[in-house]
C-alpha cells in the first residue's frame, strides 16, 4: 500500500511530501509530530508519517502466544524468544532507510550526519517525568489510551528538552545493538589461575590461544582441542599473559613490558624478542593485540592504543581512547569490518576506529570472565567475535541486529528550539 509522509512548516509555508510503500500488515504504526510556539501556543510545524514494524516483532508475538498456550503442559520443550523491548521512544538524527538494520558491525553512534541509528536528540519512556533532563520528555497521561483496536501514546517535551534536529523516531529499549547467540563452550585448556589470561588469534580455520607460560593451544572454532599444548619457549609474568595476533603467516605475541615475539603456528620462535619501547606500566596487566591494515595494534588496561609495525617499530605516539578497565584484567582486542573491538573482563565491548576514536558507548555482551583479575582473549572469524576466559571457557558473540520494535523516517528533518514545546502522538493500530 502507498502512504504519504508529510512535514508542514507553517512559519515558512512549506510542505515536504514523501510517498512510502508499506506492506499490508496486521499491526500498523503512525506518528504525528507537533511543534508549538511556547509563548502564543500557535502550531508552527506538523509531521505525519506511517512507520515500519519489523518482521521479528510479529514472529515474537506468535512465539509469545504459543508459549502462553503451552504454559502448564507436561514435558514442555518449546522455545520462546523472550521479552521484546519497546519501553522507550527515541528521536534521532538518522536519515537512513527504515528497513536498514543495525548490528555490531555497522553500528556507529558518533555525531556524524546520517549515522545509524544517529545521535539521540530526545527520548521518553512510559513513566511520567518532571525534571531538568535536556533530552527527556514525558507521556501525556490525559491524552494517551489503549483499547481493542489502538494504542495511542502521546508524549510532551517542554521548552528545555528535545531541542535539536531529528528525522527518525524509534521504539525500543536501547540504541546500541543487542548481542545474541552466546553459547558457552568449555574447552580442555586453562591459563592457570584467575590471575592470568589467554591471548587469542584466528588463523587458517583454527583458533590459537597462548598462556602466560608460552603454551600454545590449537582449537577448532567449536572449542575442540587439536593436538597437545606446544611449548614455545617464551613466557611472561603469571599475572599478565600475552596479547596474540596473526599476520602474514605468523603469530605475534606481546608481553606487558612490550617484548614482541614472532612465532609460526607450530609454536616455533622466529628470531629473538623485539623491544617495542611500550609497556602497560605494570606486570599484572597485559596488552590486547590485533593486526589490521599492515600494522599491529596494542591496547593497555588504561585505554592507551599503540600502532606498531610487525618489526616492533612504534608508529606515532600512544592514543588515549577514553576507555579503561581494571589494571589486573586489561582488554582483549581484535579487528573486524573496519573497526577495532576491545572487550573488558565484565563483557563490555567497545568499538573503535584504528585512530582510537570511540564509536558509541559500551555494548554489554552478557559474558564475564568470573573475576576482575583476568581479562578475555579476543579474536574475529567468519562473522563472529570469539572470547576466551582464563579457565578456557569460549564464547561466541554474533552480529545480532537491533531489537527496535518500530522505526519511522520523517519526510524532512524537524528542528525544535527552546522557544517551542513539542507533542508526539504515536499509534499502533490493530486490524485496520
Amino acid at each position: 500500500m502507498r502512504y504519504k509522509s508529510i512535514v508542514k512548516d507553517h512559519t515558512k509555508n512549506i510542505e515536504y511530501v514523501e510517498i512510502k510503500h508499506k506492506p499490508d500488515l496486521p499491526v500498523k504504526g503512525r506518528a504525528n509530530v507537533y511543534l508549538y510556539n511556547a509563548r502564543t501556543g500557535k502550531l508552527e510545524l506538523e509531521a505525519h508519517t506511517p512507520n515500519i514494524i519489523y518482521p521479528e516483532v510479529y514472529q515474537w508475538l506468535r512465539s509469545y502466544q504459543w508459549d502462553k498456550f503451552c504454559t502448564g503442559a507436561y514435558n514442555k520443550t518449546n522455545s520462546y524468544g523472550g521479552y521484546w523491548e519497546m519501553n522507550n521512544i527515541y528521536l534521532t538524527t538518522s536519515d537512513r532507510p527504515e528497513t536498514e538494520r543495525v548490528n555490531i558491525w555497522n553500528y556507529d553512534y558518533r555525531d556524524v550526519s546520517g549515522a545509524n541509528p544517529g545521535k539521540m536528540i530526545g527520548w521518553a519512556n512510559k513513566s511520567t517525568y518532571i525534571g531538568s533532563d535536556t533530552q527527556r520528555g514525558t507521556p501525556n497521561t490525559a491524552e494517551s489510551y489503549a483499547d481493542n483496536t489502538k494504542i495511542h501514546w502521546v508524549f510532551d517535551w517542554p521548552t528545555n528538552a528535545g531541542n535539536g534536529t531529528f528525522q527518525s523516531i524509534i521504539w525500543g529499549n536501547q540504541l546500541v545493538p543487542y548481542i545474541g547467540n552466546i553459547p558457552l563452550i568449555s574447552t580442555e585448556i586453562s591459563a592457570g589461575t584467575a590471575g592470568s589470561a589467554f591471548g587469542l588469534a584466528y588463523a587458517n580455520d583454527y583458533l590459537y590461544a597462548i598462556s602466560y607460560n608460552g603454551k600454545l593451544y590449537k582449537l577448532t572454532t567449536d572449542g575442540i582441542l587439536s593436538g597437545s599444548a606446544i611449548s614455545t619457549g617464551i613466557s611472561t609474568d603469571y599475572d599478565s599473559g600475552f596479547g596474540l595476533a596473526y599476520a602474514n603467516d605468523y603469530l605475534y605475541a606481546i608481553s606487558y613490558n612490550g617484548n614482541l615475539y614472532k612465532l609460526t603456528t607450530d609454536g616455533i620462535l622466529s628470531g629473538s624478542a623485539i623491544s617495542t619501547g611500550i609497556s602497560t606500566g605494570t606486570f599484572i596487566s597485559g596488552f590486547g593485540l590485533t593486526y589490521a591494515n599492515g600494522y599491529l595494534y596494542a591496547i593497555s588496561y588504561d585505554g592507551k592504543l599503540y600502532k606498531l609495525t610487525t618489526d616492533g617499530v612504534l608508529s606515532g605516539s600512544a592514543i588515549s581512547t577514553g576507555i579503561s578497565t581494571v589494571k589486573e584484567a586489561g582488554f582483549g582486542l581484535t579487528y573486524a569490518n573496519g573497526y577495532l573491538y576491545a572487550i573488558s573482563y565484565n563483557g563490555n565491548l567497545y568499538k573503535l576506529t584504528t585512530d582510537g576514536v570511540l564509536s558509541g558507548s559500551a555494548i554489554s555482551t552478557g559474558i564475564y570472565t568470573g573475576t576482575v583479575n583476568s581479562g578475555f582473549g579476543l579474536t574475529y572469524a567468519n562473522g563472529y567475535l570469539y572470547a576466551i576466559s582464563y579457565n578456557g571457557k569460549l564464547y561466541t558473540i554474533n552480529d545480532s541486529s537491533d531489537h527496535y520494535f518500530a522505526r519511522t523516517l520523517l519526510a524532512s528533518p524537524v528542528t525544535k528550539t527552546n522557544q517551542q514545546t513539542m507533542k508526539i502522538q504515536y499509534d499502533f493500530i490493530y486490524g485496520e
